[in-house]
């Protein structure tokens, strides 16, 4: 039986410590803290709020790269958590011979999720990650997302 796939949002603002950052996921009541470090944590913001630069960082970087190949990121998984580290897949569709193909990618959810948000495809958590690692949005004090 495959794993049931709760589509996410990323909550529009981050939080900062001295050691790491945290980005969250957003759907219904359920929140997913994930914590990166604060580049990734920037770009995610960045991407997600559509901030550019006079040249292209890293993950824009990569997207026109997938783009101009004729392929497009369809979605992001965050699909397992392995002694506290979360893992997720890239999911990117292209077309061989006038057929749709797709080939999966192992990747950092924090990769994955600055890439979603400029590509603007959707972030899928596995349920049992959301059991295992997700929270209530009100407890988290976000619950006006």
């Amino acid at each position: 039986m495959k794993e049931k796939l709760v589509k996410m949002e990323v909550y529009p603002y981050v939080y900062h410590a001295d050691n790491y950052s945290e980005i969250i996921l957003v759907n219904g009541d359920k929140a997913l803290p994930i914590y990166v470090s604060y580049m990734q944590a920037e770009s995610i913001m960045n991407g997600l709020h559509g901030k550019r630069f006079h040249r292209p960082l890293t993950h824009d970087l990569f997207i026109q790269v997938i783009n101009s190949l004729g392929a497009s990121i369809k979605k992001v998984v965050i699909d397992d958590l392995i002694e506290g580290v979360f893992m997720a897949k890239l999911y990117i569709e292209y077309y061989k011979e006038g057929k749709a193909e797709e080939v999966v990618i192992d990747a950092r959810p924090s990769d994955c999720i600055a890439l979603a948000v400029r590509e603007g495809c959707d972030i899928y958590v596995a349920e049992k990650v959301l059991r295992e690692a997700g929270r209530n949005k009100e407890e988290m004090g976000i619950e006006s997302f």
